[in-house]
């Protein structure tokens, strides 16, 4: 008698980031701005608890619903970043250090889905400044540029039935842009 094969799920495998389905049901897009509240210092986010390890603290938790509900509501609403991305985020005043701010920053983009994870492979370069006169913190994701001569060929090559994937290798880019790319051109 054969046995039962578990789902992928049940044997405990996590999905790849970019499989996600928060991150999969948004569209591509080049360009992303999100605004939210002012997420608390990095020192805030997470407690040692005897047994359990490095839990999120409730403080931190109730920022990050409510920054994700923020970005839900937003019109139009959001799309996401495909492969790596520049960051900028724009906060409003506060005291303490504004390194501080940007892991949560980056954080609730991935529980939203506009970014697939911020590790190093999605996140190029974030950086973070004061804006005086903001009230909420506004964050800009780029995707990385494509040259014109490489979107010439990415067409040409889509339009022969060539995968995003393959067509990426090829031209030396990541599969992110190459679908940035037909995105953008309608494909």
């Amino acid at each position: 008698m054969r046995a039962l094969k578990l789902s992928s799920r049940r044997q405990g495998a996590r999905l790849k980031p970019e499989d996600r389905p928060q991150y999969t049901q948004r569209p591509i897009m080049p360009v992303v701005e999100l605004r939210f509240p002012l997420p608390p210092s990095t020192n805030s986010l997470f407690a040692n608890v005897a047994g359990r390890g490095r839990i999120k603290t409730p403080r931190y938790r109730g920022w990050r619903q409510q920054a994700v509900l923020a970005i839900e509501i937003q019109r139009p609403r959001p799309g996401r970043i495909a492969g790596p991305c520049d960051v900028v985020i724009h906060l409003p005043p506060f005291c303490g250090d504004i390194d501080n701010r940007i892991k949560p920053c980056l954080d609730v983009a991935v529980a939203a889905g506009i970014l697939a994870d911020d590790g190093q492979r999605y996140v190029r370069n974030a950086t973070a400044t004061q804006d005086r006169g903001a009230s909420e913190v506004r964050m800009i994701l780029t995707g990385l540029p494509v040259e014109d001569q490489d979107r010439a060929e990415i067409e040409v090559r889509a339009a022969e039935g060539q995968s995003p994937a393959y067509i990426a290798v090829a031209l030396g880019l990541n599969e992110g842009q190459v679908l940035t790319v037909l995105v953008g051109i309608g494909r």
